[in-house]
């Protein structure tokens, strides 16, 4: 296996190395457990179908603001460590299988040897609900930990972990080891190679239909208004009519009940604008300035249903 280094002048050099692979932040997908991408979603971009947006979002501008932040308390939590902050996107990358990482901080351990450090920066909300367990200790989510697996083996490193900065009233930057469990680097590889065969044949994976709803919607936004399909054949169809008229009306009563639960409330409080109901807890009725807006005149397609048939 030859790994090569890529040291990219600028963000978009950067972006185009990456393009070529899939990435360690993205190589949940292929395992269906990554938070933010899908399968079918990656299948898409590696494959052409759409392209990746490469404008920074506030997310990540979050992530990349608070990324040295992070950095500054590993030091001075770990000062046994050196560290060497991949600040310029330094870029790793197995060329034969198509595999790449940009870890966020190396580091050498007197003890443990060489190691990746993968920083997030996480709500304290989010973090409570999504990074610990019943028992109060802290686990990763599996799309996380599997990047930073991934990082560690594309950099020779002998050990792995992941350092969520949680912001609240105060901050914090736990290190959290990822234990680099045998078999998985493995699993990956065969994973990553399934993916590209699938994409040579032009084997689209199935849709997540909930999670990719808004993919769907982009992949055939513009169709051709003229053409038409014939889906009497397809027995499923009926079948989804259903449930979509079942969801519509099981929405209109949850708005209903929202409506009305809300009007009562408004008529409970009368002109005020605060209303305390117990133990620290407020109602608010502000009055709020709406500012003037134009919504730019485009194109978009409605989807119509008919009721469904007895």
């Amino acid at each position: 296996m030859q790994i090569e280094r890529i040291l990219p002048r600028n963000r978009r050099a950067w972006l185009n190395a990456r393009g070529r692979d899939v990435t360690a932040s993205t190589v949940g997908a292929l395992f269906d457990v990554h938070e933010y991408t899908t399968r079918l979603e990656l299948w898409m971009l590696k494959s052409g179908r759409i392209r990746e947006d490469g404008s920074e979002n506030p997310a990540m501008r979050r992530g990349r603001l608070l990324e040295p932040v992070a950095v500054q308390m590993i030091r001075e939590d770990h000062p046994e460590w050196e560290i060497d902050h991949n600040h310029r996107n330094e870029y790793w990358r197995d060329p034969a299988a198509r595999l790449g990482a940009t870890p966020d901080v190396l580091v050498m351990c007197p003890n443990l040897g060489p190691g990746i450090v993968q920083i997030k920066t996480v709500d304290q909300s989010v973090f409570r609900r999504k990074w610990l367990d019943e028992e109060g200790a802290i686990n990763p989510p599996l799309w996380i930990a599997l990047q930073a697996t991934l990082e560690a083996h594309l950099t020779g490193a002998k050990w792995a972990a992941v350092a969520p900065l949680t912001f609240g009233h105060g901050i914090d930057c736990p290190v959290i080891g990822v234990d680099l469990i045998p078999g998985v680097v493995e699993s990956i590889y065969a994973a990553t190679e399934e993916f590209w065969r699938s994409i040579e044949a032009g084997e689209e994976p199935q849709p997540d239909y909930d999670r990719d709803a808004a993919l769907i919607e982009c992949l055939y936004e513009y169709g051709d208004p003229t053409d038409e399909i014939d889906l009497s054949a397809d027995n499923r169809v009926p079948e989804l009519i259903h449930e979509a008229a079942s969801a519509k009306e099981a929405r209109k009563t949850a708005e209903d009940r929202l409506r009305a639960a809300e009007a009562e409330i408004k008529a409970k409080m009368g002109n005020a604008s605060v209303a305390w109901i117990g133990r620290g807890r407020k109602i608010t009725w502000k009055r709020i300035r709406r500012a003037e807006s134009h919504v730019p005149a485009g194109v978009y397609r409605k989807l119509t249903i008919p009721q469904p048939q007895e």
